[in-house]
């Protein structure tokens, strides 16, 4: 197997994996397929677009008419199917039902798999339930371990990319173990199991949690594939905290309960739709009324393939924003669907550092930021960094000016531009030493020399205000670390705060008494006592400076 990396953004990554003349893109999506009985045909899941699917050995070998005749065909010919064939080894039916009483041995399974020729087979692990306790989960851990270094012992066929589950459950010491361990041996693909049952609940927290864990400790090198992934709402938010590949079967369980995806409202039923809020080719032709009318196994097949419509659809827009650079705006887009997935996005505040490392230096188009959860990119993370590790105010400046953001960012203001061109053409003080930044709701601080720069250069968000304890910490936070280091640079600040700005549509706006701005007195006091003053007109700041002469 060859894994090609061609783009990055946050964790998530863009790109192809070749393996046995067949060639997929990343993120995508594995539908989970029966070996001989679906709804959705074969034919009909690669016109909605799918380059790879997950069927079930051990259902096949558990069917004597049809073992031996898959042995003889191989996999592709017995589904029909010309792209990658993933197969389980029957492990998580054991998770799912919890089914102790399970009759197959690794050998024997692993084996079947090699001979049927899958592309990707999946070991005779053990899944960690939700429920089990450390103890517990321990011992499936290091079996799943042990059972992962007997299969590269046994393991003889070329053509099988095998792919090492990591287990541990809730328990991230164990997750941390199981991934170090299973990057030590030899897999194509490792996937993070016993997630499909926190799904269901909409548990979103518990997966990203894991994931993260994973990732941290896992060679980089590799997909990483979750099992039983199969919620297009989550897709963009498990892609960007590292999910390169996901299998479910999600499509067709939730169509046989007569339940329906939708991207902006999460999964409806369908007795609750009057019309189809969606344009595939399913939701064109037909309306809610008439698939209710349907005999059962029509109404599912249907149901299905507009899930299976609605998940792909999602992937291609998913990879598009990576290719753009503008995933977590996706995110954050999309979480909005469901309260928990929204405290999911909130925990990436804890790993900002970490995704830091990954985020890219230089992106072709400005920011967004449209939610509170824009304060915890990985982006503004690093420019705090740099700010207050890197950035060195210019040596001949003896004072310092701040003012504040408007409706247009930086020097593209009206308002803005008028009070530089004052500033500019003054005869008061050297214009060279006045230090002129900016009060950012998103950066704290911006220097004037670097709004120019990425991502200062351009970037538009919602007006947040001074009542937002989140913004007010973080903005907190940034001034405080900007003037313990630098306050001794300036001999006087002062501040601006007009009545009135002009806006991009040269419109007079009275200025938010909200603005963070009006917050920043306080906060610096402490560092100038009387050489710090607010003013509401550049003339005045000017002579304040004066008078320091």
């Amino acid at each position: 197997m060859k894994f090609e990396i061609i783009d990055v953004d946050g964790l998530g990554r863009l790109g192809k994996i070749r393996v046995n003349n067949r060639e997929m893109t990343t993120p995508n999506l594995f539908p989970v397929v029966h070996p001989f009985n679906n709804s959705v045909s074969i034919l009909e899941l690669e016109k909605i677009g799918a380059q790879c699917i997950f069927t079930n050995s051990f259902i096949l070998y558990q069917n004597e008419n049809l073992r031996e005749k898959v042995r003889k065909e191989g996999i592709h010919n017995h589904l029909n199917f010309n792209g990658i064939v993933a197969t389980d080894s029957g492990a998580f039916q054991q998770y799912f039902y919890d089914n102790q009483q399970f009759s197959i041995d690794s050998e024997t399974i692993e084996k079947f798999q090699e001979d049927i020729e899958s592309d990707f087979p999946v070991i005779l692990d053990l899944p960690v339930q939700i429920n089990d306790d450390y103890y517990t989960a321990k011992e499936k851990v290091n079996l799943t371990i042990k059972r992962a270094k007997e299969n590269i012992v046994r393991r003889k066929s070329e053509k099988a990319n095998w792919i090492g589950p990591i287990h541990g459950g809730i328990y991230t010491d164990l997750l941390s173990k199981s991934a170090i361990e299973m990057s030590k041996l030899d897999f194509a693909i490792y996937a993070l199991g016993g997630l499909v049952k926190m799904f269901l609940d909409y548990r979103f927290e518990l997966p990203v949690k894991m994931l993260l864990t994973v990732k941290k400790n896992i060679t980089p090198n590799k997909p990483i594939h979750m099992f039983g992934l199969g919620l297009p709402q989550f897709f963009s938010l498990a892609v960007a905290c590292g999910c390169d590949l996901m299998d479910s079967a999600a499509y067709i369980l939730y169509a046989k309960e007569n339940r329906y995806f939708t991207l902006s409202t999460g999964t409806k039923n369908l007795n609750e739709l009057e019309e189809f809020p969606c344009n595939c080719p399913i939701c064109s032709n037909y309306t809610p009324n008439d698939l209710k009318e349907f005999d059962k196994d029509l109404r599912i097949k249907l149901l299905a393939k507009h899930n299976l419509y609605v998940s792909f659809s999602e992937l291609k827009t998913i990879r598009q924003s990576i290719r753009e650079g503008n995933l977590w705006e996706l995110v954050e887009q999309r979480v909005r669907c469901h309260p928990n997935l929204v405290n999911a996005l909130r925990m990436i505040k804890d790993d900002r550092s970490f995704f830091e490392k990954y985020e890219k230096v230089y992106k072709n188009h400005g920011r967004l930021y449209s939610s509170e959860e824009s304060l915890y990119r990985p982006l503004i993370f690093r420019y705090h960094k740099k700010l207050i590790n890197t950035y060195r105010v210019p040596k001949e400046v003896l004072y310092l000016l701040i003012l504040p953001e408007l409706d247009l960012k930086g020097k593209n203001s009206p308002s803005i531009i008028n009070w530089l061109n004052k500033l500019d053409r003054n005869a008061i003080i050297n214009r060279q030493e006045i230090h002129i930044v900016f009060s950012s709701y998103i950066y704290g601080i911006v220097p004037i020399e670097l709004i120019d720069t990425f991502p200062l250069g351009q970037y538009e968000s919602i007006e947040f205000n001074n009542s937002n304890s989140l913004l007010n910490n973080n903005y907190k936070l940034i001034i405080e670390q900007y003037f313990k280091k630098n306050f001794s640079k300036y001999h006087k600040c002062a501040i601006l705060i007009p009545d009135f700005y002009l806006d991009q549509y040269k419109q007079k706006i009275k200025f938010s008494e909200h603005n963070v701005i009006n917050s920043l007195k306080s906060i610096i006091s402490p560092f100038y006592k009387s050489n710090l003053a607010v003013f509401k007109e550049i003339d005045s700041v000017l002579n304040f400076f004066k008078g320091d002469e």
